[in-house]
């Protein structure tokens, strides 16, 4: 807004002092006094404070009113400020104050302390007022929680949890597991105030578990609990020394034999052996053979059980003896009786073919030559069956001449 002219001011004092005041006025009446915030919400049993904004500076007297009318009865304090002073009203109840700024300060506020407020600020220029609307919301306490089990089987089991409020006004509430929220699904149900959870748990979901109650200013949560969960065995695995082979362990007469059974569960597993169906003395997971003799050959299982989830699975080994041998690798290799008779017909009638062969060859070989040497001819044209014929005649034989005849 622009003053006036110094040549309009300078007409007359009264005209002077009338201008200031209208300027005033105005530039009081363009001034938005306001309280901060507009719509608050308190939480019992803590402090809050009015925020007056807008307001003029100088000389300002502050006058707070419980409600939407200035009426004495109202009146909660006023601030003077000349000189310095308070003022309380009738609707004080020691827990109001007001500041020099104006600011209305309530210390320990109650869920009567909810509804409007109006302040007045007076100055030499004039008034304004301003109302505000406050809510108070109730201050949580901590939730109890029960739990109708501290221990479950794995996916067996089901498990309820149940959320006490210690607060009757309007709350929430909210499950968590492992600090993340619980929903409804197919593993937890959840009642219609979600006051009980209820549902089944995996080893991975110990904890912990705890019920959380909020209004939209504050939430409290109640203290966790945790559970034991039972599982397993899931599998087991027997390993030996000397080491499995397909199910057997070959080891000599005289030598230790050691045999592991190991699985996985919660609580650990109860284990028991069994030598050829008959129950042995040892209840742990290790049997020991110290020296291995013809008695302890068999078969051997061991069994595996879990007291809480009532689980038994077992595996079986057969322990055999075998002598020394030839073989570089290390690992027993037994030759049965048929196996010894295979070998001796091979090689019998591998031999039986050699020498057959053998002679085929020298018989054959004789006969070629024997071909050759009566067909030759000699310079005199005759052939090996013309000298034969001869010589022959020069020393007669009987039993050469009739094979020759």
């Amino acid at each position: 807004m622009e003053l006036p002219s110094e040549a309009l001011l300078g007409t007359c004092s009264h005209c002077q002092r009338l201008l200031l005041t209208a300027i005033l006025l105005a530039s009081m009446a363009t001034a938005q006094l306001d309280l901060s915030p507009k719509n608050p919400d308190w939480v019992e049993g803590y402090r809050f404070i009015w925020r007056v904004s807008g307001a003029p500076t100088g000389d300002v007297n502050y006058t707070w009113y419980r409600g939407d009318r200035t009426m004495e009865t109202n009146m909660l304090v006023s601030y003077i400020s000349s000189p310095p002073s308070w003022i309380t009203g009738p609707a004080n109840t020691g827990r109001e104050n007001v500041t020099a700024r104006g600011f209305l300060n309530i210390t320990k506020v109650e869920m009567r302390d909810a509804g409007n407020y109006t302040v007045v600020v007076t100055s030499p220029e004039g008034s304004q007022e301003a109302t505000g609307q406050s809510r108070v919301w109730e201050n949580l306490l901590q939730p109890n929680i029960t739990v109708n089990t501290t221990s479950a089987v794995e996916f067996m089991d089901i498990v309820n949890f149940t959320c006490y409020p210690r607060n009757s006004g309007n709350i929430q509430i909210q499950w968590y597991q492992n600090y993340w929220p619980v929903s409804q699904g197919d593993q937890w149900t959840l009642s219609p105030d979600n006051r009980t959870l209820t549902g089944w748990v995996t080893r991975f979901q110990r904890g912990p578990f705890y019920c959380q109650v909020s209004n939209p200013i504050i939430s409290e949560r109640s203290l966790s609990k945790s559970l034991d969960i039972y599982y397993g065995p899931d599998s087991i695995s027997l390993k030996s020394s000397p080491p499995t082979y397909g199910g057997r362990i070959e080891s000599r007469l005289g030598y230790g034999v050691e045999m592991v059974c190991s699985t996985s569960s919660k609580p650990a597993s109860r284990y028991r052996w069994l030598h050829n169906g008959i129950a042995l003395e040892s209840t742990t997971s290790i049997y020991n053979i110290s020296a291995m003799s013809w008695a302890d050959v068999g078969t051997y299982r061991c069994i595996a059980e879990n007291p809480k989830t009532q689980i038994v699975l077992y595996s079986t080994v057969s322990l055999r003896v075998y002598e020394d041998s030839h073989f570089p690798s290390g690992i027993p290799y037994v030759l049965t009786q048929r196996l010894v008779i295979f070998f001796s017909i091979g090689v019998s009638l591998g031999l039986l073919s050699l020498i057959g062969a053998l002679t085929f060859y020298l018989v054959s070989r004789r006969y070629c030559v024997m071909l050759g040497y009566w067909g030759q001819r000699d310079w005199k044209g005759r052939t090996g069956r013309d000298k034969g014929k001869a010589i022959l005649k020069r020393n007669p034989s009987p039993r050469v001449s009739s094979t020759m005849r």
